[in-house]
């Protein structure tokens, strides 16, 4: 169990990182900052890809849904402490907001844990044959 703890630890630091920087780079370069979503879903999936060499597929969706909490609560926070260009369309954040928004994240996280879990399958198939 240690190498996969030390994997999610990694997977935290990549995502604290590409919110921090994002973050300041979006309001420097002033772009969206909602762009680089697709950037962290790339993150989750490589993540669990990495994650799945090394434990079994629970483990790995586990893992994936919380790196997605970590990004939907810490990495929000982060954003917004560091002036992310959000382009905000005047919705009030409310802590039903944040809420649903986490729920939300950690499972649709845990579907591209599946996912990252379901390519390091078909990959290790491939090279086995």
């Amino acid at each position: 169990m240690k190498k996969p703890l030390h994997i999610f630890f990694v997977g935290i630091l990549a995502v604290t990182l590409l919110d921090s920087l994002g973050a300041i780079a979006s309001k420097q370069l002033n772009f969206n900052y909602s762009f680089l979503s697709l950037i962290s879903f790339v993150v989750y999936v490589g993540f669990a890809f990495l994650l799945a060499r090394q434990s079994d597929k629970k483990t790995t969706i586990i893992l994936t849904g919380l790196l997605g909490l970590f990004d939907a609560t810490v990495g929000w926070k982060l954003s917004k402490i560091l002036g992310a260009n959000t382009r905000e369309n005047n919705i009030e954040i409310t802590t039903t907001i944040i809420i649903i928004t986490a729920i939300f994240m950690t499972l649709f996280a845990s579907l591209l844990g599946l996912l990252g879990w379901w390519l390091s399958k078909k990959i290790s198939n491939i090279n086995d044959n």
